[in-house]
């Protein structure tokens, strides 16, 4: 990496970070967590480079919960792919001058045809990867929504949508150490029960 590629990646890390606390201070509750993961090269090689930075949403529905599945690629921390199978939450990725609010409106609506309000936010998880002295951040902004509006359809990147109106673990897509490992307890802030 050269000068100034060194460069960037510290401004935008600066400017990243300034805008998740500034997030936050908009928000009583929410929760900041950092989760560090030790890694091989080619996957601290793709957060790095990607700068990735993702909205979800829970979606409170008539006393229940709306949840998706769609095609996940997970790989653990030595990148050997994982077998996946559940229910996961809705959300992708900000667009250019779009807020962190917008996105998840939008991603919500694409992904299960269902209009939703932002009640609040739930947490902000920073996963830091690590490598050789070496880390990149990856930027997961989890929100509670209400729903609103607009028909239960799966979008085109979804390959299911259901609303439940009782969700049990087992049903959810867990991996320790990554954001899927968090959506019990990101339903459970949303006010959200789950079964045992």
């Amino acid at each position: 990496m050269n000068d100034y590629q060194l460069v960037f990646v510290f401004f935008w890390l600066v400017v990243a970070m300034k805008s998740l606390d500034s997030l936050l201070s908009r928000y009583t509750n929410a929760r900041k967590r950092i989760i560090e993961i030790p890694v091989i090269k080619s996957i601290f090689d793709y957060f790095r480079e990607e700068k990735w930075v993702r909205v979800v949403g829970v979606i409170k529905m008539n006393k229940g919960v709306v949840m998706i599945k769609k095609p996940v690629q997970i790989r653990d921390a030595y990148g050997n792919p994982m077998r996946m199978d559940g229910w996961i939450l809705p959300g992708g990725k900000p667009e250019k001058h779009e807020s962190y609010e917008e996105a998840v409106i939008r991603e919500i609506q694409e992904e299960t045809g269902v209009k939703v309000e932002v009640e609040k936010l739930l947490g902000i998880y920073i996963f830091r990867f690590l490598n050789n002295g070496r880390q990149a951040d990856a930027n997961l902004i989890a929100f509670s929504t209400s729903a609103v509006g607009g028909k239960l359809k799966p979008g085109s990147e979804v390959q299911k949508v259901k609303f439940f109106e009782e969700i049990k673990e087992k049903d959810i897509i867990q991996v320790p150490d990554w954001w899927y490992g968090f959506q019990i307890e990101m339903l459970e802030d949303a006010g959200v029960k789950i079964k045992k």
